[in-house]
């Protein structure tokens, strides 16, 4: 038995010639896309070569009226240990009266102004042991940017128990001066006759 191919019209052939395009191009297109999304995970990058950051630091230096420095040593820790002046005044007071007022001067030496600015005040000691009334009693000022800083009638019983906040601490190039004096009340007692008084004082600034 003989075969006979079967006649393919020319309508036919041109249906079939564009299904194979078709199914070329979607094969690319999907191909393409594939490649794409492979190949950006490896060839996107994004450098930042350059990245830094830095500390502030800040520059008080307590100073006499004049600006020069003041008796103090200054550790590398930043902390300064200060004889001169005595902020109490090392006078011998009877009730009423006042010591002489003591200055000090902080001055910035920085670019940068400080934050805060903060007193806080030692134990308060007295010799003798038994005059340790006197500690409830002597009333300490301060005034910074002439004005009063200290709560009315503070005493060195409260500044040992109390961290004060001052306020606008220097900014660059700012000297500013702080006055202590410190008062025996007209109604102090008995018992703070003969006794003498220490408390050390802390001036922290911070950045």
């Amino acid at each position: 038995m003989s075969r006979h191919a079967t006649p393919v019209s020319r309508a036919q052939r041109q249906r079939l010639n564009l299904a194979v395009i078709a199914a070329g191009l979607a094969a690319a297109v999907v191909l393409a896309l594939t490649f794409s999304g492979t190949l950006s995970v490896f060839t996107q990058a994004f450098l930042h070569g350059t990245n830094t950051v830095s500390t502030s630091t800040i520059r008080i230096a307590e100073t006499t009226a004049d600006g020069s420095p003041g008796a103090c040593t200054t550790g590398s820790d930043g902390t300064a240990s200060c004889t001169d002046p005595n902020l109490y005044g090392g006078e011998s007071l009877r009730p009423g009266d006042s010591s002489t007022t003591q200055t000090i001067y902080f001055a910035n030496t920085g670019t940068a102004t400080p934050t805060g600015f903060r007193l806080t005040g030692g134990p308060c000691a007295t010799s003798p042991a038994s005059g340790s009334d006197l500690c409830n009693q002597l009333v300490v000022k301060m005034t910074w940017r002439g004005a009063d800083v200290l709560p009315a009638s503070t005493t060195p019983a409260y500044l040992a128990a109390n961290a004060i906040t001052l306020p606008n601490p220097p900014a660059a190039n700012e000297r500013i001066p702080l006055t202590v004096q410190v008062t025996l009340p007209q109604n102090a007692t008995a018992p703070t006759s003969g006794v003498t008084l220490s408390q050390a004082l802390t001036s922290t600034f911070s950045a």
